[in-house]
């Protein structure tokens, strides 16, 4: 009773399977699943090519923020070492000079006699010392760094220094960096537009097998290739990034 029963259904089980399996005697293939895969994997390569020359690229830019950013940064420091190593203790030495001169001359108004001389003598030293320090340091010598109260601007100083190497200050490892996010991401994208590409190929090698869905299968293959590479050239014109 069961085999009776199961005997129509295998036969036609084999009947569906003959019909939709194609036999090599008499099918060698549609053309266009070979068109199809061919093109597959030209836009795959293509697109694999792209991305991994962008992800160089993008590589590339890090590398290059990176040495920037030790070039900016040691340029820096190379002004702040100048300023406080090189010319501060100048200009320390110099303004201590100034004000003990001003004390100097101020104390010989009051003295006569041998005293006035010598507090006089001491103030011209003070100022030779002023007179001869002040062309090694601008921080002293120069009025514009000069606070109110007898201070000295080392801000101001600093950022006049920085201003001396203007190709030092055009550097812009941020920028550099957000370009190599910027083709990192575009790398990706590149990636992402494989999928369709792969499923095209996927679609192509099923459509083989089977006459009746083959052109089903070859129409969605073709629209999935079309869809990543448009996807591709959407993020190679920059549309997507």
């Amino acid at each position: 009773m069961v085999g009776e029963l199961i005997e129509p259904i295998v036969a036609e089980s084999r009947e569906f399977v003959v019909s939709e399996i194609a036999e090599p005697t008499r099918e060698h293939g549609h053309a266009g699943v070979a068109i199809l895969l061919t093109v597959a994997a030209v836009v795959a390569a293509l697109i694999g090519v792209g991305a991994a020359m962008t992800s160089s690229s993008a590589s590339d830019a890090w590398q290059s923020a990176l040495r920037t950013e030790v070039k900016r940064s040691a340029g820096a420091m190379e002004d702040v070492r100048y300023l406080y190593q090189a010319e501060l203790p100048i200009a320390v030495r110099i303004v201590e000079a100034r004000i003990l001169e001003s004390e100097l001359l101020a104390a010989s108004q009051g003295a006569s006699g041998a005293t006035k001389q010598a507090l006089l003598l001491e103030a011209s030293v003070q100022s030779q010392i002023v007179t001869g320090l002040s062309p090694s340091s601008d921080l002293a010598a120069k009025s514009d760094y000069a606070l109110a109260p007898g201070g000295l601007d080392l801000g101001k100083r600093l950022a006049a220094l920085r201003a001396e190497n203007p190709s030092m200050l055009a550097l812009d490892p941020d920028g550099l960096e957000a370009t190599g996010d910027r083709l990192a991401h575009k790398a990706e994208l590149l990636m992402m537009a494989l999928l369709p590409t792969s499923a095209a190929a996927f679609l192509g090698v099923l459509a083989q097998p089977f006459r009746r869905r083959r052109l089903l299968l070859l129409r969605l293959g073709s629209a999935a290739l079309a869809g990543g590479a448009i996807m591709a050239l959407a993020v190679f014109f920059e549309v997507l990034t």
